[in-house]
């Protein structure tokens, strides 16, 4: 049982005696903003208080004087201000709980309490039109971690990627290619009006009329690794193409455009640190009937209607603002019913839960889509939807005017080349989901502590440092022991074990909470007081009792960093520039 877990029952075993009951009210346990308050605090008083038509402070004290604990393990319980009360952990209990921390028997596994439940996080749906945007880049950070959140905390998650490869946006793309290529060989081309313009199709241009049929396919063999078994090169050459029927020579366009820009999204998904168990491609949907299928579907449970010669989804019937077209009145499935038809193949292929990331001009689509699969049958609350707000740049202090610089912040992978994946993950990370972020890139570049994520590295660098300088004179420290902890007398280092043994709480938090930005504000909080001791504490002194303990505090400070920085995506490295 967790020390939360502990204080929680004692709480609720005495808030009976008020007709309060564990499933009528949540006792909610915080870090006290200072920590002079003690280790823990909850309001629960300041809660209950209007229900009882009873002063706050006053029902406070007499609920922390009802409060009994082992002073072994909570040492005193105070309350504060207008009704907090407050617990101190006593000292011999947090070293067991860094004790357990360290050896990873209790703590880590007590927060495993996912069942193996399978859930499928799909972070990054994107048009394989063009390269990767910052959109994709602030998914792929919070969708990655809270992958490893929930594998963490012992759900089975399962990372997803969909290709939107189907339909006009694609034909446009292959169009786009053949104008700009028969532009380049002299040939009169009429440029789609729709069409992609980026510099990228040019340069896809010049490089295809210089490949013959053999390097063309070649190209296709970058995706054996992986399930793409979809992806494949088109025959012959750009010359070959255009002399083919204008609709089948865009159709040859469109898939090679679709390979070149798929390898460039892969690779920047690789250099983003970003791995998906799959690439889920829309245009198996349609191949394999699937939205044929869910239409039937829909119609079987009676939630559609024709009108106007187009088909309806009865959305409103789900608290939607009006009914949807999901089939036109040319009869091509609208892009709704495709993405009905992806979800309803998420739950059909056995996954409990489904996590999607959206922006912050999709939050019309989650009723529809709620509703949709409520109508197929699929459980209440199967569908979770994330929004994630936008990112503005900040440069010199004012917002950066992107096209001042001709979008070349608008690429991930141009992102990368400025501050590097490390940084813009852990800056994404450092905010919720749904709040909007002023990435400040000046900030970004610096290599000094006003950069969160070089701060935090930096405490783990310093840590090896201490070791190394540590081995080199003879002493090693290869394990965590009750003994070695027993040297701890400082409150420097006492505050910094207080924090450590807050990591389990911290995981499990994130992940119920689906708010990565914990970590990164947890991993701040350790780095600060790793930094706080460094400097008031002698780590390598005359006394080797003191000596081994702080060099064992050393040791379990660095393995917490890392196993966040793990958990974030980010690099722990053990050598930076020293500024001692």
């Amino acid at each position: 049982m967790t020390i939360h877990e502990v204080i929680r029952r004692e709480i609720h075993k005495h808030l009976e005696q008020y007709g309060l009951f564990d499933g009528d009210i949540e006792v909610d346990l915080e870090k006290p903003r200072d920590r002079s308050h003690g280790d823990l605090s909850t309001n629960i008083a300041m809660v209950c208080a209007k229900r009882l038509s009873r002063k706050p402070r006053e029902l406070a004290g007499e609920l922390a004087a009802k409060l009994m604990f082992d002073r072994a393990v909570v040492a005193s319980v105070e309350i504060a201000g207008p009704g907090f009360i407050n617990f101190r952990i006593a000292r011999e209990h947090q070293r067991n709980l860094l004790l357990e921390l360290w050896h990873g028997e209790g703590a880590i596994e007590a927060i495993k309490t996912g069942g193996g439940k399978r859930i499928n996080v799909e972070y990054i749906s994107a048009n394989p039109t063009g390269p990767l945007n910052v959109v994709s880049a602030r998914a792929g950070a919070f969708g990655s971690t809270l992958v490893r959140l929930l594998d963490a905390v012992g759900y089975d998650a399962h990372g997803e990627y969909y290709v939107n490869d189907a339909g006009r946006q694609v034909k446009l793309l292959g169009a786009s290619l053949r104008a700009r290529t028969m532009e380049m060989l002299g040939q009169a081309a009429e440029f789609p009006e729709d069409g992609y313009k980026g510099r990228y199709i040019t340069r896809m241009a010049e490089e295809l009329l210089h490949l013959d049929s053999k390097a063309i396919l070649e190209q296709a063999n970058v995706f054996n690794d992986e399930s793409f078994h979809r992806v494949t090169a088109p025959a012959g050459t750009a010359d070959d193409w255009m002399q083919l029927p204008e609709e089948e020579s865009v159709r040859r366009f469109s898939k090679y455009a679709l390979m070149k820009i798929l390898t460039w999204q892969r690779t920047t998904c690789r250099r983003f640190g970003l791995r998906f168990d799959t690439w889920y491609f829309e245009s198996e949907l349609h191949e394999t009937k699937r939205v044929e299928r869910a239409l039937e579907q829909l119609r079987k449970n009676g939630h559609v209607y024709e009108q106007d010669e187009a088909t309806w989804f009865r959305s409103t019937t789900f608290g939607d603002e009006k009914d949807r077209v999901i089939v036109r009145s040319d009869g091509i499935p609208t892009y709704f019913l495709a993405d009905v038809a992806y979800h309803f193949h998420k739950f059909q292929r056995g996954f409990e839960h489904a996590i999607d990331f959206l922006g912050p001009d999709h939050h019309g689509h989650i009723a529809r889509m709620e509703g949709a699969m409520k109508a197929l049958g699929v459980p209440d609350g199967w569908l979770e939807v994330q929004i994630l707000q936008q990112v503005n740049f900040v440069e010199d202090g004012r917002p950066m005017d992107m096209s001042k610089r001709e979008g070349q912040f608008v690429s991930m992978d141009a992102l990368c080349d400025d501050v590097g994946a490390d940084v813009a993950k852990y800056i994404f990370l450092t905010r919720k989901p749904n709040s909007h972020l002023d990435f400040d890139l000046d900030m970004a570049r610096e290599q000094s502590n006003e950069n969160p994520v070089y701060y935090v590295k930096y405490a783990h660098a310093r840590i090896c440092s201490v070791l190394r300088k540590a081995a080199e004179a003879g002493i090693s420290v290869e394990d965590v022991t009750e003994k070695g902890l027993n040297g701890l007398q400082e409150e420097p280092e006492w505050a910094l074990v207080g924090e450590l043994i807050r990591l389990p709480e911290t995981i499990a938090d994130a992940a119920v909470a689906r708010e990565p930005h914990r970590l990164t504000a947890y991993a701040h909080e350790v780095a600060s007081l790793y930094h706080y001791f460094y400097h008031h504490c002698t780590i390598l002194g005359d006394d080797l009792i003191v000596t081994m303990a702080r060099l064992q505090l050393c040791q379990a400070t660095r393995a917490v960093l890392a196993h966040v920085l793990e958990l974030l995506g980010v690099e722990a490295p053990e050598f930076m520039g020293e500024k001692e």
